[in-house]
């Protein structure tokens, strides 16, 4: 039995319109991607893929669970996406701001209030716990990974994910993100 271009077939059941799979799963792939860190922009792009993809499967026969085959095709672009951009440096790009780069920019004011932050920073840093101070600056600012981390300092890395979770939590706090 043939499937024409806008139609799949889910489970063996009866065709689906893929207008109407997409109506009912966008919003969910569309969250799927922005958890991942994907702009808004972004997103509707990744979303689009994985209907390219749907449509050019459906000529190869039936699809035995779509929504599977949705969200496996949804994992699939969004790692192929990851590896492009990380590739290319793309994800370390930072867009040029003129208030936040240029030099001409460096008034009493702003050196006063970068000079306020970095004490916030040490004084959240400093009321830490020394164990989970050193924990913190080992994985967050030299940007070791926290299997090393725990071998480091003899412990599991369930024990270093929860120094990493303290710190987290309490940073935030001290230096004013209230979530």
């Amino acid at each position: 039995m043939g499937v024409n271009r806008k139609q799949s077939r889910a489970g063996g059941g009866e065709p689906i319109q893929l207008d109407l799979f997409a109506r009912k799963y966008g919003a969910a792939l569309r969250r799927y991607f922005a958890r991942r860190g994907a702009p808004a922009h972004l997103c509707d792009d990744l979303v689009h893929d994985v209907y390219l993809r749907l449509a050019a499967r459906q000529g190869e026969g039936e699809i035995e669970n779509a929504e599977a085959f949705l969200m496996q095709c949804a994992a699939n672009i969004w790692r192929d996406h990851w590896r492009k951009t990380h590739r290319r440096g793309e994800a370390s790009n930072v867009e040029y701001d003129d208030f936040v780069h240029s030099f001409e920019r460096l008034d009493p004011e702003r050196v006063l209030l970068g000079k306020e932050a970095f004490e916030r920073f040490v004084e959240a840093l400093d009321a830490l716990p020394s164990r989970t101070r050193d924990v913190y600056l080992l994985c967050r600012m030299d940007g070791v990974r926290r299997k090393e981390a725990a071998r480091r300092f003899g412990m599991s890395v369930s024990s270093v994910d929860k120094h990493l979770l303290a710190a987290t939590k309490h940073m935030g706090l001290a230096l004013g993100d209230r979530k």
